[in-house]
């Protein structure tokens, strides 16, 4: 069994890119998806035929849930022995952390393939800032890096960012076109490239994850657009503090639909039909009796 690891920071993109090589790849998937709340809501966007999807919630598997993160392998590997299991982790968890836990089960049938982490270029100077520790773990242990949502970003900008990352690891393949023009074959590649024995680069006085706060509800009241357009200009303008990520599945206007908020970007699509409403936010200083409400 083969397992790709697809980082990256909260809203980087992660759970896309797996509905892209899903798409392009024949091949039977066995998805593990770490969310960092008590309610998850990409595991249910993740709907491709070739896809079986197993979530774990309320932790991060590079620490509060390693025990459960590696027995789960374990039970992957022993009840459906898929040939690649995809690892998507919370968004909030050291790479070098993850790779190891993985490391410390012992089956010579696991392998694992060379990670790849996404960045979404809209919030890299602010996350890079913030959360400095956790991109350098992140561009350290990483094999190949892709920047995502370059759509109002010149090729200058573009470039300062890839040498931003360059001073960080100079040896990253740094892709900058988007990957869902690409052929099947860059996709195939992607699912043979082994992580080699690489020394994983860990400060060790550092914690594991990022500390953030996190806030679930199902059974959203927002029964219009200008209820739903009210809430995401709140989350972006700090009424509920300082917010990093938003996602949720509501229904306005009679209408099912998904939207992402990313730092102070936000975007909505419309869905064919969910189970229920729902939503999770995660950031710092979250006034949870105001979120209640929502």
């Amino acid at each position: 069994m083969k397992i790709l690891l697809v980082s990256g920071f909260l809203g980087a993109g992660k759970t896309t890119f797996i509905k892209e090589m899903a798409r392009n790849i024949n091949l039977e998937f066995v998805v593990l998806e770490n969310e960092y709340a008590d309610i998850g809501v990409d595991g249910d966007f993740l709907d491709e035929k070739n896809l079986n999807v197993w979530e774990m919630s309320e932790g991060c598997i590079c620490c509060s849930m390693k025990g459960d993160f590696k027995s789960s392998i374990k039970r992957i590997y022993s009840e459906i022995n898929p040939e690649y299991l995809v690892i998507e982790p919370t968004g909030v968890g050291m790479l070098s952390s993850i790779i190891e836990n993985i490391r410390e089960i012992d089956n010579n049938d696991i392998e694992i393939l060379s990670p790849l982490t996404l960045i979404d270029i809209t919030s890299f100077n602010e996350y890079l800032e913030t959360f400095n520790n956790f991109f350098i773990d992140n561009l350290k242990n990483t094999g190949k890096v892709i920047l995502t949502k370059l759509e109002n970003y010149n090729p200058f900008d573009i470039e300062n960012i890839k040498n931003e990352i360059s001073k960080i690891n100079n040896n990253l393949e740094i892709i900058t076109d988007d990957y869902r023009t690409f052929p099947k074959e860059w996709f195939g590649e992607i699912l043979n490239k082994n992580i080699n024995n690489k020394i994983i680069d860990k400060d060790f006085s550092l914690k594991t994850h990022i500390n953030l706060r996190t806030f679930s509800k199902e059974n959203i009241n927002l029964k219009t657009m200008d209820d739903l357009g009210l809430l995401l200009n709140r989350l972006v303008n700090g009424d509920f503090g300082k917010i990093y990520r938003a996602k949720g599945i509501v229904k306005v206007d009679g209408y099912w639909g998904k939207f992402n908020l990313v730092y102070k970007n936000f975007e909505m699509e419309p869905i064919a039909d969910a189970k229920g409403t729902k939503i999770v936010i995660i950031g710092n200083n979250l006034n949870i009796e105001n979120l209640k409400n929502i």
